[in-house]
Formats: structure tokens, C-alpha cells, sequence
């Protein structure tokens, strides 16, 4: 399992690595930057959720213990009891 594991990662490096010499030959600069960006594509998605959410407003501290609060208490008083 090991061999295995070490022969997918040899492999991937070594695809790596020739995408890259390509993008040390190209003498303009932005399409060299271009290059290596298309090589190693951003793995991370921009986090819409702190977008979406809004802020307190400007010199309201936010109070995230009550908010909890308030999320778990909805959530025990809608709990059946007794079914």
C-alpha cells in the first residue's frame, strides 16, 4: 500500500515539475505568470460565507456567546418530548 501511495506522488510531482520548466522559458513576464498560475490552479474557494453574513454595526460589539445561545435554545424547543 505504501508502493502504491509513493508511486502516485512520484508521478504527480514529476507532472508538476515538466509544467513548470515549460513556464521558465517564456521570456514575458505575464505570460510566464500566466503559465505557472494555469499550472498550479488555487485549490481554496473564496469564503462566501463572511461575505454573506452581516456585520454589527460600527461600535456594537458582537456577541457570539448570545447568538448561540439563541440557536441552541431554538433548537432544544423545537425537540419532541414525549412522542
Amino acid at each position: 500500500m505504501k508502493t502504491v501511495t509513493l508511486l502516485i506522488l512520484l508521478c504527480s510531482l514529476a507532472g508538476a515539475t515538466a509544467e513548470t520548466t515549460e513556464c521558465q522559458s517564456i521570456p514575458k513576464s505575464s505570460a510566464r505568470l500566466a503559465c505557472y498560475d494555469k499550472a498550479a490552479p488555487s485549490t481554496t474557494a473564496p469564503d462566501k460565507s463572511a461575505t454573506s453574513k452581516p456585520s454589527a454595526p460600527q461600535g456594537q460589539p458582537v456577541d457570539r456567546l448570545s447568538a448561540e445561545n439563541a440557536r441552541l435554545d431554538a433548537a432544544i424547543n423545537n425537540n419532541c418530548r414525549g412522542c
